[in-house]
């Protein structure tokens, strides 16, 4: 089977564990010929985005990736709103795909592709969708001429040749509908997941993360990650740890500290012994780490991780959207600010069999809804 994954919406960016990173790879594992094309819109230097040179490159996991250029419109700005890529459907037609999965359709290109799925019928062609009100529309411009105007009319072109319209979550079903005119016969849910460690991987790396942080038998490993805006609440979770002062625990976080919070966070990270720092990782170490894990800890903005830490076996501290609340199987602590914090962490300090507990619903949760391969598979099936 071949099989085009679109990165044409957003960025892409290489040695994540990201929807777009994993099921290329997984399908490339599993025989398949993978290409995905991508914009040119990356991280630089693994702490902001920005752009790299068109190129022609093999992932270390053997997938070709295909970076295309914008087509100028006016300018930059303009030009990486609209999204129309130069050489989209010549590098199309030389794949010669069976499937192709969008990852998002707003973008002006998508076009290139429903003309390719016209010439060509008897190729499936899929999508998801990403885009919610938390993420997208967040100003008058933005909503009513990007959105309810520019890629309503593009998406609007896609969905009678697309055969399936994934959304992530109820926010993303929600915005399509509203603002894209989206028919919801044609949308299903399919979620953000994870890699499921079998059994001997899952021991292996819980034993070497908890012995490199030095985790004491008894103690509890809490784990808080990403890009630590003020938005992931990474302030408020360190100021109700320290308030617990009792609780036997580490906690480790990992990710990039933006200049406006670095003073702050580090400050409050010294000024606690359990909590230790380790800066930007790979997604070895990050998935390692979350083997190792007790607690995930995202008492903020919503990020993949979360998934990715259920699929590790870890229960969960995050705020209630909706489609996380589609998740719970028992293993969710619900927070929606630093008091909730606070009281979580006091339960489970005086009662850490409800963190214990709270992992097996994780394992139940993984396996039901949030495994890769069986994604990969479902999308396989479509053809």
């Amino acid at each position: 089977m071949r099989i085009l994954h679109c990165c044409l919406a957003a960025f892409y960016i290489d040695g994540y564990n990201y929807q777009e990173n994993v099921l290329p790879r997984i399908s490339k594992e599993k025989g398949h010929d993978v290409l995905i094309i991508a914009s040119t819109e990356t991280y630089v230097g693994n702490t902001s985005l920005g752009y790299v040179a068109p190129s022609d490159y093999i992932t270390e996991y053997g997938v070709p990736i295909k970076r295309l250029p914008y087509k100028h419109i006016v300018s930059h700005r303009i030009s990486r709103k609209i999204r129309k890529y130069i050489g989209l459907y010549d590098a199309i037609e030389r794949f010669a795909p069976d499937i192709i999965f969008s990852h998002d359709i707003s973008y002006a290109s998508v076009i290139d592709v429903v003309e390719y799925v016209k010439n060509h019928p008897n190729v499936t062609f899929l999508a998801d969708t990403h885009t919610a009100a938390y993420n997208s529309g967040l100003n008058w411009m933005s909503l009513n001429i990007l959105h309810r105007l520019i890629y309503k009319r593009y998406i609007g072109k896609t969905i009678p040749y697309l055969k399936k319209y994934y959304y992530i979550g109820p926010a993303e079903r929600d915005f399509s509908v509203i603002n894209y005119g989206v028919p919801e016969g044609v949308m299903e849910f399919l979620p953000l997941g994870g890699i499921i460690p079998d059994a001997a991987t899952y021991m292996r790396q819980r034993e070497k993360f908890r012995r490199e942080f030095g985790v004491a038998e008894g103690e509890l490993l809490l784990v808080h990650s990403g890009k630590l805006v003020a938005e992931k609440k990474t302030v408020e979770l360190l100021r109700a740890f320290k308030k617990v002062e009792s609780m036997r625990a580490r906690m480790v976080i990992i990710g990039s500290i933006p200049k406006d919070t670095e003073t702050e966070i580090l400050s409050m990270i010294e000024t606690d012994e359990r909590v230790e720092y380790v800066g930007w990782q790979q997604s070895d170490f990050l998935l390692g780490c979350l083997c190792g894990a007790d607690l995930y800890c995202q008492p903020g903005s919503v990020s993949a991780t979360l998934q990715n830490a259920i699929c590790c076996r870890a229960a969960v501290m995050a705020r209630p959207v909706d489609a996380y609340k589609m998740l719970d199987k028992g293993n969710f602590f619900w927070v929606e600010k630093e008091e909730d914090i606070v009281n979580v962490l006091r339960v489970v300090c005086e009662n850490p069999q409800v963190v214990m507990d709270a992992k097996k619903a994780s394992v139940v949760c993984a396996k039901e809804y949030l495994d890769y391969y069986q994604m990969e598979r479902k999308i396989i099936l479509e053809r």
